[in-house]
């Protein structure tokens, strides 16, 4: 595996393609912008010997081989509705090596909530010279990509912002997995007392610095373990 000047390994690209839009085509690398917890445990029995998984019916507890499993989908009222490999494979979105660009947007139009698994994309071959000319084009505008892309038999919307040069990918949720505010149950926006703003500022302003260290956002869990 390549490493970095520091000795470390580099990433892997899992996914290979290309930025479109228009006439434009630039070849890219998609790569993970996190790292696995290295604090994953595995069942084991008391002498340390790694667990099996089995499938049981639930109604008569028969053990289930691999070929005996399918897939099932559970409607609102409870009833469980079997789908086939067949049917599976019929609304499989077609698979793709592009990332599609839909439109440009100003990056404030996405709210953070919709954001969920971040990626980097590295030019491949010999497309650095365009993939840089599109990071730099789009910070100078202001604008983020929305577009859309299948991996491993799924499609993804994506968003794509230009970060000082380095395109980064960070997958969307859909608008029917985001909740609305009213749907928790918070309370209606009241007035507060003056006296409570006040007390709250000087607070805030007690911790308040200009800039932030991000290695401060350590995992202290995984450290301790």
């Amino acid at each position: 595996m390549p490493k970095r000047e520091d000795g470390k390994p580099t990433a892997r690209s899992f996914w290979s393609g290309a930025i479109t839009f228009g006439l434009v085509s630039i070849p890219v690398d998609l790569m993970s912008a996190i790292s696995p917890r290295h604090t994953a445990m595995k069942m084991v029995d008391k002498q340390g010997h790694p667990l099996g998984r089995e499938y049981h019916c639930s109604k008569d507890g028969k053990r289930l081989s691999a070929d005996q499993l399918v897939r099932g989908y559970e409607t609102d009222s409870g009833k469980m509705v079997v789908v086939t490999d067949e049917e599976f494979e019929s609304f499989a979105p077609e698979t793709s090596n592009d990332i599609e660009l839909l439109r440009f947007v100003p990056i404030e139009q996405i709210p953070a909530v919709y954001y969920d698994r971040p990626y980097f994309l590295a030019p491949a071959g010999r497309s650095a010279k365009a993939y840089h000319l599109l990071a730099e084009t789009m910070e100078r505008a202001g604008r983020v990509a929305i577009g859309s892309f299948v991996m491993r038999a799924h499609q993804y919307l994506v968003a794509i912002v230009s970060d000082h040069g380095i395109l980064r990918a960070t997958t969307l949720r859909h608008a029917a997995d985001v909740r609305e505010p009213k749907e928790v149950g918070l309370p209606k926006r009241s007035k507060p007392a003056a006296k409570s703003v006040q007390q709250i500022e000087r607070g805030i302003e007690a911790l308040t610095e200009t800039k932030l260290d991000l290695a401060e956002l350590e995992d202290r869990d995984a450290e301790a373990l």
